[in-house]
């Protein structure tokens, strides 16, 4: 019998990047397609990039696989940027390439949406994947023995060189790029758009401060543009109401379904696990994806206990809570307007506990480094037209006022029934509220 040989070449039709072409006779491109065929990798075709994000934009099915073949997409564009300066770059490639193709191999169902509700990382998970035995092992380990370690020292910025590390994880980085230009298309939005070729070909590598460098005026105003996009982004889309109505829903789903564990109509073993917050397994948590957890949520719609029953059923039919954004308040006035709202909803006798929920949000599109911080950020440098060398923000006032800027918000999140009263208590509380001058905290 005659052995079949694969295709050289492998094709991906994108969206937003159109052909991805991969070569098997080159050695990098070769690693990469037998990493996308692992059954870890393939896993992600069942995890929405967008978490609950298609409950608001209809077009936002797009998947974890799409997008991390599209970071490393850009990744292998950017190296070849880079090259021209800096053509030792290139014996990276490999590395690089894994690397920014696996960032995202840990996410768990419904992405970032269950990482915020029940406190996981998924950067530990995609290093615990890349580490433990299985098939991503397999091949990285085949091609080289030390590439496990290294791509999950990158993913934890433990490694040098560390430029290395900013294209994929850093505020300019091709994780950014693509989710932003990918989210924005998925969504029918323009709010993501930036000339993503313009900043690749300003970026340099400072050998001298091992990082990433943007190289004049032209590059630094294309960064500009794609930090406000990135603003934009989470503006309009991320951080939509109803984006924010469907987290707090599947919070409170999840939240039911932990208390009812041991009396609940339906739970396999991993996702009692998962929920319950025990330690997995490898081999558990790659069981959990988008299609387990919402087949769990079919189940519980038809449950005996009538909140999770009423909560499943929302879910899955799109019955969503209402999310009204609250003033610049303080935060004690935050909490009084959430007891007075679940006093409202409890008198239409359903428990407040999973009806009424705060939810926040905020976020800094771009933020220079602050070493004392918990998770200290990658500063932007711009080295000018002069040949000067500069921190972003302390050469653009349009980026010193995103730096500068409180981005923090509190959502009321209740059921639609009790808006109208809702309204009215929102406003007589208002009355007497102590405002904090601009700011929520």
């Amino acid at each position: 019998m005659q052995t079949r040989v694969p295709p050289r070449k492998r094709s991906y039709l994108d969206p937003v990047h159109h052909d991805i072409v991969l070569d098997r006779h080159n050695t990098a491109d070769r690693l990469i397609i037998d990493l996308i065929d692992t059954p870890e990798f393939q896993r992600m075709r069942r995890i929405h990039q967008l978490g609950v994000s298609n409950f608001t934009f209809q077009g936002a099915e797009g998947s974890r696989f799409t997008h991390s073949v599209g970071v490393m997409y850009i990744a292998s564009q950017l190296i070849e940027f880079l090259a021209d300066k800096s053509p030792e770059i290139r014996e990276f490639r490999p590395l690089i390439l894994a690397t920014a193709l696996l960032h995202d191999v840990g996410h768990g169902p419904y992405s970032h949406v269950t990482e915020k509700i029940l406190g996981y990382d998924h950067e530990d998970w995609s290093c615990k994947i890349v580490l433990a035995d299985t098939a991503v092992n397999e091949v990285l380990t085949r091609f080289d023995p030390e590439f496990p370690a290294w791509i999950a020292g990158i993913l934890k910025k433990e490694r040098t060189p560390h430029f290395i590390t900013h294209i994929v994880s850093s505020q300019l980085d091709c994780d950014r790029f693509d989710y932003l230009l990918r989210d924005s298309y998925l969504t029918g939005t323009a709010y993501g758009l930036f000339a993503l070729h313009r900043i690749l070909s300003s970026l340099e590598i400072d050998h001298e401060n091992d990082c990433m460098i943007v190289v004049g005026e032209k590059g630094q105003a294309a960064v500009e543009d794609y930090l406000f996009a990135r603003s934009s982004m989470y503006q309009q889309v991320y951080y939509h109401r109803k984006n924010l109505a469907a987290r707090a829903l599947l919070s409170r789903i999840i939240k039911r379904a932990r208390l009812l564990k041991d009396t609940v109509s339906f739970i396999d073993e991993q996702t009692n696990r998962w929920l319950s917050g025990e330690n997995l397994s490898v081999e558990e948590f790659l069981f959990l994806d988008d299609i387990q957890m919402t087949y769990h949520i079919k189940r519980w719609a038809n449950d005996k206990d009538e909140i999770l029953k009423d909560l499943a059923s929302r879910f899955l039919n799109r019955q969503l809570f209402n999310a009204t954004k609250l003033p610049w308040l303080c935060i004690d006035d935050v909490n009084a307007m959430k007891q007075k709202a679940k006093e409202i909803v409890a008198a239409t006798d359903r428990d407040p506990d999973y009806y009424v929920a705060i939810e926040t949000t905020g976020l800094r599109p771009y933020d220079f480094y602050r070493p004392d911080a918990k998770h200290p950020q990658t500063n932007i440098l711009v080295r000018t037209d002069r040949g000067e060398v500069a921190e972003l923000s302390s050469i653009s006032p349009t980026i010193e006022a995103l730096v500068r800027g409180s981005f923090d918000t509190y959502w009321l999140i209740y059921p639609s029934d009790v808006r109208d009263t809702i309204n009215d208590m929102i406003d007589a509380c208002l009355k007497g509220a102590a405002h904090c001058g601009g700011r929520t905290g």
